[in-house]
């Protein structure tokens, strides 16, 4: 198998496929990667923020967690033992249990996740003492326990990611570790989202300090991308995203050259259009079927790349272009939620918000266009209406959390209602060494946590964060409320 077609096969799968795919009753806690720190703890558990700590939600108990792991020379170490039964933190004893499974009433993370992020923030908050009481059941002994976590964090502001002391500390160890990861030849990983996420976390930063990792990002992506349909691979994410974010460069700093390679992926997405206006996992025409057929994340990153180019200059086929937003038209319902394919603008529901997200930003980039500006706010205003999805994306929810977050941003009382609501996965996802942690969800495809655990939860939290800086095109698209 050739290096690049191994490449889109590993990132291919990230597709956001429908509501009917996705369903987590038995958390896959065994589950294993051999990437960094997370391969010592031999499996899939739930990072209970910089305590250091790892547990379980057990069905029969969903009222605590089970720690599962500690490591060591972290606030938990020598006082936590696996096996150790958390019921409650401060004064306060667990009372909501969690809820297992996939769906509209399984949405949310109510209970001890919730309850466990408050604690940990308040403790650590002005005038708090930077301990955290635990109490726990070790054996058949109930007891209280205490970590130090100490002040070093804070709490999120209100207004977080603005006026937020505690962002900017975790933008500058985020956006550090990121740099630092950056490879030799300017990519992060073989996943294409990873790439494009770390690289726009640098950019919207604005900071000259990023200027080379930038640029190395650019010219990584111009190389791996041409005007030649190859039908081996599942391309259309490579090409979506590489456009989305070589635009943004090219905004960003008017470079010249950038332009040409824009032409070229213009005229690559042409060819790998389909005729019902969407783009599949693999470009259109491939011999034996493209798969799954046109589906609307991709069309949507498809139509971003298309108007972020249309704001470089460049002369997109304006048919084609609205093609793309009947394709996604015809999966969006009344309160605009935007389902997996073409269809199901009848069924009322929501799910995931990944799609939507991507789509509010869309037709946001090109408000000012007949219909855009209704479907990017009624979009938008759906992930406000229902924020507790955040964290499920089917797929890659890596990928979902980026576009969820930047596409409520186009409506900004959406924006501050999704990051009041998951205020607990920033919280619990952040580890003691200021990188942050793909977290169990209620998806069942596992792939960024395998591939790289730190490194994708890391990018995105950069990127949702980095809406403090607004150094991106498509993180300007409404008035922000500070």
């Amino acid at each position: 198998m050739s290096l690049m077609i191994h490449i889109a096969l590993v990132s291919g799968v990230l597709a956001a496929v429908g509501v009917g795919g996705a369903s987590l009753d038995r958390p896959p806690y065994d589950l294993k990667t051999e990437q960094g720190p997370d391969a010592e703890t031999g499996g899939w558990f739930i990072n209970l923020g910089i305590t250091g700590a790892r547990v379980k939600i057990l069905e029969e108990r969903p009222t605590e967690f089970e720690v599962a792991y500690v490591f060591a020379d972290t606030p938990a170490a020598g006082v936590l033992e696996v096996g150790d039964r958390i019921v409650g933190v401060g004064a306060r004893r667990f009372k909501t249990p969690h809820k297992f499974g996939y769906g509209v009433d399984k949405f949310g993370y109510e209970g001890p996740m919730m309850d466990f992020a408050e604690g940990l923030e308040r403790c650590q908050q002005l005038g708090g003492t930077g301990k955290l009481r635990l109490r726990i059941i070790r054996g058949d002994r109930s007891k209280n326990v205490i970590l130090d976590v100490g002040k070093k964090y804070g709490k999120y502001s209100k207004t977080y990611p603005w006026k937020c002391a505690k962002t900017d500390l975790v933008l500058e160890e985020t956006l550090t570790y990121l740099a630092d990861r950056q490879r030799e030849d300017g990519t992060w990983h073989s996943r294409p989202h990873l790439n494009a996420f770390a690289a726009l976390s640098l950019l919207a930063s604005k900071n000259e300090e990023y200027k080379t990792h930038t640029e190395k990002a650019a010219r990584a992506f111009a190389a791996a991308t041409n005007d030649v349909i190859d039908y081996g691979g599942l391309d259309c994410w490579k090409y979506t995203l590489y456009g989305i974010y070589l635009a943004e460069y090219y905004l960003a700093t008017k470079e010249e050259w950038v332009l040409e390679e824009l032409r070229e992926i213009n005229r690559w997405l042409l060819k790998a259009q389909m005729e019902n206006g969407g783009w599949g996992h693999r470009p259109a025409n491939r011999p034996g079927g493209n798969g799954y057929g046109g589906i609307n994340i991709l069309t949507m990153q498809a139509k971003m790349a298309w108007g972020l180019m249309k704001r470089c200059g460049i002369k997109v086929d304006e048919e084609r272009y609205r093609a793309a937003h009947d394709f996604a038209d015809r999966g969006t319902n009344d309160i605009g939620y935007v389902w997996y394919k073409d269809g199901g603008r009848e069924n009322p529901k929501y799910a995931d918000m990944g799609r939507t997200g991507a789509a509010a930003l869309a037709h946001g980039i090109s408000m000012d266009e007949p219909g855009y500006r209704d479907f990017a706010l009624r979009s938008a205003r759906c992930i406000g209406t229902h924020p507790d999805t955040f964290s499920d994306t089917h797929g890659s929810p890596i990928l979902g959390m980026g576009w969820t977050a930047l596409g409520a941003a186009v409506d900004p009382d959406s924006f501050r209602r999704l990051m009041d609501e998951n205020r607990w996965w920033f919280a619990l996802a952040q580890c003691p060494d200021g990188t942050f942690y793909y977290q169990l969800n209620r998806d069942n495809n596992p792939q960024d946590y395998t591939a790289a655990p730190r490194l994708s939860a890391t990018a995105a939290t950069a990127l949702v964060l980095s809406m403090r800086d607004r150094g991106l095109e498509m993180m300007n698209l409404a008035d922000e409320k500070r």
